[in-house]
């Protein structure tokens, strides 16, 4: 084992979410919340809703940026951890 593992009681073993990586998934889930506001029914005029491709595109864009910015931020505490 590591030193630095050693040094790690029990109870703190896991993972640590920095700041940015905590920011960056609650610009994630505001986009997912955006996203199902779009595509609720407005009215029962129309049962189609439109979404530009481009506007999607960069919401996607967006959402899959912010979410390798925080698992990339993300850092291991512990000795391996056991699958419980």
């Amino acid at each position: 084992m590591s030193k630095d593992a050693l040094a790690i009681p029990a109870a703190f073993r896991g993972y640590l979410l920095p700041q940015s990586a905590h920011d960056s998934l609650i610009a994630t889930r505001e986009q997912l919340h955006l996203l199902a506001q779009l595509a609720e029914p407005r009215g029962e005029a129309s049962g189609y809703l439109v979404l530009p491709r481009d506007a999607l595109a960069e919401l996607f864009t967006r959402v899959a940026q912010h979410l390798d910015d925080a698992l990339s931020a993300v850092v291991r505490l512990g000795p391996e951890l056991d699958d419980e």
